[in-house]
């Protein structure tokens, strides 16, 4: 899994959430009402756009984050981070009052599984991306990518881009970690999506939204309702990760498996984002759905050996071969 050389650098754009993690490594996770001393500490941006984004940026892409970034002192390391990595931002609150979320992550070294607690959602309200692809985004970032991702993030603000980036031919990859409004609308207009098994599909029926913070029943629970919901919607590309156990894929009705190599796991926190990133990476380059998923699994995997979500492009094997 060799990084691309300059001359052929990938061009993605990734549209949804950055915020400002910080990480706790823990011996085990705290029982409520007490005191712990972590065992690692990190501050770090994070966020599944600017994650996935950030490893494309590893791998040697070329990309541009679409995302709300704002003021605060977290928008000042989430622009530093990617000014490092040469990533463009359109930052969905200009000119606003957001500031960049905070969250906190624990981490609990013994398996490496992760807590997150997120801020309260905002309400200010942000830049909507509804003019055709020249007028919001050329004069930035030149011809559009052959590859968009979405996180579910800020749909109702970027619909419109996402939109048009699929009528003019790029492909259109959804992060499914969970389901978020406005994934219904944005199914469509998808060429790929990639879910974990914790996306579940709501009841049918006014978005299978039934009441203020309410869902209905789950339609087709598991990786086969997924495919279905998906397929019915005319998406050729599906598949649903399952944390260590093997990624369970869909092209076009033909089904495969992926297996996930078995490792002592660090930190899982932004393995799905790294594996996003990487994907869309390689798929830009090749537009071959299960190679580049393959490829794609093998680096969240090696992510997921040390805490962040950047170490891994340390090790020496990426770079043996153009």
């Amino acid at each position: 899994m060799a990084i691309a050389p300059p001359h052929r650098r990938a061009r993605v754009l990734f549209a949804g959430r950055s915020v400002l993690d910080v990480l706790y490594r823990l011996d085990r996770l705290p029982e409520e009402d007490t005191k712990v001393f972590a065992r690692e500490f990190q501050t770090r941006p994070g966020g599944p756009a600017l994650n996935a984004a950030v490893t494309h940026a590893l791998l040697g892409g070329q990309g541009l984050l679409v995302s709300a970034v704002g003021g605060g002192p977290g928008a000042v390391v989430v622009r530093g981070e990617l000014e490092r990595h040469g990533i463009q931002l359109l930052d969905l609150a200009a000119g606003t009052a957001y500031e960049t979320p905070l969250a906190t992550a624990w981490v609990n070294s013994a398996n490496g599984s992760r807590t997150v607690v997120n801020p309260p959602a905002s309400d200010v309200k942000m830049r909507r991306l509804d003019g055709p692809w020249e007028a919001e985004v050329g004069t930035l970032w030149g011809e559009m990518p052959p590859v968009v991702l979405s996180d579910g993030f800020y749909i109702e603000e970027t619909l419109g881009l996402l939109a048009a980036c699929r009528r003019a031919g790029a492909a259109l990859c959804l992060d499914g970690g969970s389901w978020k409004p406005g994934t219904a609308e944005l199914a469509p207009l998808l060429t790929t999506a990639i879910c974990s098994e914790r996306f579940k599909v709501p009841g049918e029926g006014s978005n299978g939204q039934t009441g203020p913070g309410q869902w209905g029943p789950v339609s087709g629970a598991g990786a086969e309702g997924v495919f279905s919901w998906f397929g019915a919607r005319g998406v050729p590309y599906v598949a649903v990760t399952r944390g260590a156990r093997s990624i369970l894929g869909w092209e076009r009705g033909r089904r495969f498996e992926i297996e996930v190599e078995r490792i002592a796991a660090t930190d899982t926190l932004g393995a799905g984002d790294v594996l996003h990133g990487a994907f869309c990476h390689f798929f830009a380059r090749t537009a071959e759905f299960e190679p580049a998923l393959r490829r794609a699994s093998g680096i969240a995997t090696l992510s997921c050996r040390s805490l962040g979500t950047e170490a891994w492009a340390l090790d020496p094997s990426l770079r043996a071969a153009p």
